[in-house]
């Protein structure tokens, strides 16, 4: 890749490409960006959809128990995919084994898992700090272009064509399911099972973000971009298609924000997000106000 890389540097140079392109890191974090986003973008209205918005915000705080469970057992910390993905698993399967066996309302059970992983990596975190700097941890945290390598990039590759591969196979089935869960039974779909896969999926999309996004604002990369394309969509299809558009759009436009201001990517992608999504919400009311009869 590195010939890829000076390629680039070399057009920037001349001036045919951006400045930032002069920077091998920030090529990797674009590379990243146009992979994540239809990964991420693309399950974004089935998060919402299913509501599981605040689910994902409990495996982003998983997913910092992990790390610290990962580098107590030994993993170098630029590659604890190891403790993150095993225990963000672990609580994904455990959230939806307990959501579909109690009583109590989904987002109330989420609730109490968010609070136990929370404070049980708080915890972790302490000791781990004292081996580690707290600089190298807040890379995980608010994501950083600066951590992402070619290991990584060949990672989020291959995962985005597996999730590609399974979504596109159970789509229809997840969406029925989504819509109307007694028709799905109805019609054959083993709901419980296909809930399991979708939620496997979603972790380990999840997992794969957390350099580029930071796992404490990797709810955002799931459930804004649904929610833009929702304001203007008007199918399924569209929905679907405005999600991604818009999650790499907002990547793309909050990658050179980080590079210009030299602020955290991850931060820069869910403002640039946030911005598209009230755009999308100021546009919605005016068509709404063009089609109101006087």
């Amino acid at each position: 890749m590195s010939g890829f890389y000076d390629w680039l540097a070399v057009l920037a140079d001349r001036g045919s490409l951006p400045e930032a392109f002069r920077f091998a890191f920030f090529a990797r974090g674009l590379l990243s960006i146009l992979v994540l986003a239809p990964l991420l973008g693309g399950m974004s209205h089935l998060v919402v959809a299913r509501r599981l918005s605040f689910f994902s915000a409990a495996l982003g705080q998983a997913a910092l128990t992990g790390l610290a469970i990962g580098l107590l057992l030994g993993e170098p910390i630029d590659r604890a995919h190891g403790g993150i993905f095993g225990f963000c698993t672990l609580s994904a399967l455990a959230m939806v084994w307990v959501k579909r066996h109690a009583r109590l309302p989904a987002d109330t059970l989420v609730g109490v898992f968010l609070s136990l992983t929370l404070g049980l990596g708080i915890c972790l975190l302490v000791a781990v700090t004292k081996r580690f700097n707290v600089h190298q941890v807040e890379a995980v945290m608010f994501g950083s272009l600066l951590t992402v390598t070619d290991g990584d990039l060949a990672l989020l590759a291959t995962l985005a064509v597996v999730v590609a591969a399974v979504l596109g196979w159970i789509y229809n089935r997840l969406l029925l399911e989504s819509l109307d869960a007694s028709i799905a039974q109805a019609a054959g779909v083993r709901t419980a099972l296909l809930e399991y896969v979708f939620v496997l999926l979603l972790t380990a999309a999840i997992v794969v973000s957390l350099k580029v996004i930071g796992a404490l604002l990797i709810e955002a990369m799931v459930v804004v971009p649904a929610a833009a394309s929702r304001n203007l969509a008007r199918s399924t299809r569209a929905h679907l298609f405005g999600s991604i558009f818009t999650a790499l759009v907002a990547g793309v436009g909050g990658l050179f924000v980080s590079t210009r201001f030299l602020v955290p990517s991850g931060g820069a992608v869910v403002l640039a997000m946030s911005a598209v999504f009230f755009a999308t919400l100021a546009l919605a009311a005016l068509r709404g106000g063009a089609r109101r009869p006087a």
